[in-house]
């Protein structure tokens, strides 16, 4: 079940959100972020570069798969 609610924030994110597909998903997942005790990062919250360097950082991937995003991150 969802619920309205009226907040307010600063213009400067009214504008940002904008830009957004859906609005309310992007609220959502920010305040549950937020709220989430863990602190927990989650994969969708990086963009595809971002995640590629960390994995290609890591110890325990191949040197095929380590080639592989090497390549797609010097496009």
């Amino acid at each position: 079940m969802r619920i309205n609610r009226t907040f307010s924030i600063p213009v400067e994110l009214v504008h940002e959100l904008r830009k957004k597909h859906n609005q309310s998903e992007t609220v959502t997942r920010a305040l549950r972020k937020y709220l989430d005790n863990d602190q927990k990062t989650y994969a969708y919250d990086f963009d595809t570069r971002s995640l590629c360097i960390a994995l290609k950082a890591k110890d325990d991937i191949d040197d095929s798969l380590r080639t592989l995003l090497l390549q797609f991150l010097t496009k």
